[in-house]
């Protein structure tokens, strides 16, 4: 009569056949065989383990045994390093929460380094874009290529909002049309100020401002969780300028004031103290305080001839985040700081 296998006879079999790859490697062996799977082949730890019939803590174990011996090195480029270190130090000098540098090359003209800074500023929405939001949108040529750039993603229950007037004289560029696209792209209602960014006196100013839809309009931006805004410069070639909103004269005032760039029309110097009066008295946008009280500001800037504009920016605290091409960014980290 067939005598019949002990459950403990039948347990110990069945540990020697698990444990059979490991005594036919040997340790060393194991060890190359992981690397070569895990690093070559692009298997997944567990995949690994399955290979060589291991539990995944035992591939895990092996692989941060060849870093601790050496046998593997792991090394970043240098353009991708250098990216790390000035969002390091950009984001530890002026406490900001995140900072994204945009690659470039010497051969790049000025549109191209715009267009590559806007399809970062869309991934960036892209990725944290959430349902019922409201986007406070202002405008400019570096924020109209993240609208271009932006993928036609519907957001449930989104928003957007205009920051600062636009209505202009009939100038090739057109305000409206920044955040008319965003709400294309994210299909959602838009909220546009149908007022001249500048009027001519504080008196005709606080007359828009009295108005119910303008009051409609900034009170649904006050309410938004993510603000995208650009940085303008103080010179002849400002898209303040371009769009007929200042003239050559103004313009020579405002710097002779120590102006060296704006955020939605409000005006800021090289230490970003604000630049008050007649100016400032004319804009119909939000509100200095107003930037302050919303949580997700981000800037999205790009531009050498930019970089004090950029800098004084930094210092108004105005915004947490930054999207910033890698040669505009250097250039503001080795601006003076007086």
């Amino acid at each position: 009569m067939k005598q019949s296998k002990s459950p403990a006879l039948k347990r110990a079999k069945r540990g020697r056949r698990k444990n059979t790859p490991m005594v036919l490697l040997g340790q060393k062996n194991a060890l190359a065989k992981a690397l070569w799977l895990y690093h070559h082949r692009k298997l997944t730890q567990q995949q690994v383990a399955d290979e060589l019939g291991l539990s995944r803590i035992t591939v895990v174990r092996l692989l941060r045994q060849a870093l601790e011996q050496g046998l593997v090195r792991v090394s970043l480029r240098l353009d991708v390093l250098r990216q790390m270190e000035l969002s390091v130090q950009l984001a530890q000098r002026f406490n900001l929460q995140e900072v994204f540098i945009v690659p470039t090359s010497a051969a790049d003209r000025e549109a191209d380094i715009r267009r590559a800074v806007g399809e970062m500023g869309a991934l960036y929405l892209e990725n944290n874009l959430r349902p019922r939001q409201v986007i406070t949108i202002a405008w400019g040529k570096t924020l109209l290529e993240v609208a271009r750039a932006l993928n036609e993603m519907p957001v449930k229950g989104a928003t957007v909002a205009q920051s600062l007037g636009g209505l202009n004289s009939g100038q090739t560029f057109n305000p409206y049309g920044v955040a008319s696209l965003f709400g294309e792209k994210l299909h959602a209602p838009v909220y546009q100020l149908y007022v001249p960014i500048m009027v001519a006196s504080k008196k005709i100013r606080d007359l828009f401002m009295s108005d119910p839809g303008v009051q409609a309009t900034l009170a649904v931006a006050r309410r938004a969780s993510l603000c995208m805004v650009s940085v303008g410069k103080v010179d002849l070639s400002a898209t303040m300028v371009q769009t007929s909103f200042l003239d050559a004269s103004t313009i020579d005032q405002m710097r002779a004031r120590g102006a060296v760039g704006d955020i939605s029309g409000r005006y800021f110097d090289i230490h970003g103290n604000r630049i008050l009066g007649d100016v400032d008295d004319r804009i119909i946008s939000l509100s200095w305080e107003d930037f302050q009280s919303i949580k997700n500001v981000m800037a999205v800037v790009c531009g050498l001839e930019k970089r004090k504009a950029i800098l004084g920016a930094l210092r108004t605290r105005l915004f947490k985040r930054m999207i910033i091409d890698d040669q505009t960014a250097l250039a503001v980290l080795e601006e003076r700081q007086d």
